[in-house]
């Protein structure tokens, strides 16, 4: 990914390749909340298919937000679904029908994963550009929904 950040700013350009990992895995999460919004099934349809559908838009913005702070910072997003899936530290998922507990499980790792990328590329921000803010709210909204699923999940 280095080919894409030629550049005397060497922490700058590490920022902009977690920034394309990040953007990568936006991409794949764009996709599999989409699957899942399709193809969740059973007690809890319901409530899934609509939040699916609410996650699914507001990470449309952020994958938006994501590449055009990157050219802010003067180099290029990825912008193929194969360099997204070279980079992505998210998997994609299969087509078929999961249980609401499963998509729950799921949305849970996904979004651990995205925290922990978001920390990674924070701590890297210090010494090279501020992020605006951009991976702060990231991180938060993650961890908000971390603590919804893992709400949904809880047996009383």
């Amino acid at each position: 990914m280095s080919k894409h950040c030629i550049h005397d700013q060497e922490q700058v350009c590490e920022v902009v390749e977690g920034l394309n990992i990040y953007l990568a895995n936006l991409n794949i999460l764009f996709v599999k909340l989409h699957n899942m919004h399709w193809n969740v099934v059973g007690i809890g349809f319901f409530d899934l298919h609509e939040q699916t559908q609410i996650l699914y838009e507001v990470i449309a913005d952020k994958f938006d937000a994501v590449a055009e702070r990157i050219k802010m910072l003067g180099y290029q997003p990825l912008a193929s679904t194969q360099d997204y899936l070279e980079v992505a530290t998210i998997q994609e998922l299969p087509n078929r029908n999961l249980s609401s507990q499963r998509v729950a499980e799921i949305i849970i790792d996904d979004f651990c994963c995205m925290v922990s990328l978001l920390k990674k590329i924070k701590n890297m921000t210090k010494d090279a550009n501020d992020d605006c803010g951009l991976l702060g709210e990231g991180i938060c909204f993650f961890e908000k929904y971390i603590w919804f699923f893992n709400a949904y999940l809880t047996r009383c």
